[in-house]
């Protein structure tokens, strides 16, 4: 892949623009790369919209946490842009390097010393409106007062009829995030399948279910139940109407994230979830 722009990108949140990143920045424009980004001090001028940023780059490159990494990689899935994710928030576990790592990093990139990892991503469709995902899906109550009340079908036939706080359809690549914590499997982000499960179901024999890459989800709110949300990545929040349906499967496009190794991800698992 020929680099000539990249869109070099800092978490929202962060006020101060970090000395790394201002580097990094500098090291590209001095390799005659073009440096485009949101932050005029990133720049060195032009202010770009995040959009515009994600649109006319080659490369993206994420100083943030996960979160960050999570909002420009979805984004940048529909334009097949790979993003390299760069670690200056608290887990980092779609990073690929930390924020001291960063120079390195540049110097494996700009040689192209590096491979475009893909990894599957999941769409939402209900009333004429989308929202894709990288990490999950989630159907949720709306109120904290109540739950959902949901029949859930996998390519048409039923599935169950669930009682719950919501319902979670998870990528591999989500399988370490809001689905661990609800008692899912930990899944190989080189696999590819979905992962449903019930939040908190008031049932005893509710189960996570793993499915094909091709199979559709619908997911059907009760006429009784009070209205829900729809959750994509924990980002995008849309009500959903009591009696509305929401048919959730694999998006058109994968996500693709920038690795510099060979990855032990259970050795990532450890170093982040377990020895923190």
């Amino acid at each position: 892949m020929k680099i000539e722009r990249v869109g070099l990108l800092q978490g929202p949140h962060r006020g101060k623009v970090e000395a790394a990143v201002l580097a990094a920045a500098a090291r590209l424009r001095s390799e005659g790369i073009e440096v485009c980004s949101d932050r005029a001090e990133i720049s060195g001028g032009e202010v770009l919209s995040r959009e515009a940023v994600i649109a006319g780059s080659d490369l993206l490159i994420v100083c943030g946490g996960d979160g960050s990494i999570l909002a420009v990689a979805r984004r940048a899935a529909a334009r097949s842009v790979p993003v390299m994710g760069v670690n200056f928030g608290q887990l980092g576990f779609l990073s690929e390097v930390e924020a001291a790592g960063l120079s390195g990093a540049l110097d494996r990139v700009l040689s192209g010393d590096y491979e475009v990892e893909r990894r599957l991503m999941l769409r939402a469709s209900w009333q004429g409106q989308e929202v894709d995902a990288l990490n999950d899906i989630v159907v949720r109550r709306e109120s904290s007062l109540a739950v959902v009340r949901a029949d859930v079908e996998v390519d048409g036939l039923k599935l169950d009829h669930y009682v719950a706080d919501g319902i979670l359809v998870s990528t591999p690549t989500g399988a370490s995030a809001y689905a661990l914590s609800c008692g899912g499997a930990i899944v190989h982000p080189r696999l590819t399948c979905l992962s449903l499960m019930a939040i908190c179901p008031h049932s005893l024999r509710a189960r996570p279910v793993m499915l094909a890459p091709d199979q559709e989800i619908s997911v059907r709110i009760e006429a009784r139940s009070l209205p829900a949300m729809i959750c994509a990545d924990g980002q995008d929040l849309i009500s959903m109407a009591s009696g509305e349906s929401v048919r959730i499967r694999r998006a058109p496009y994968d996500a693709r994230l920038i690795r510099l190794d060979r990855r032990d991800f259970f050795a990532k698992v450890h170093a982040k979830l377990v020895e923190r």
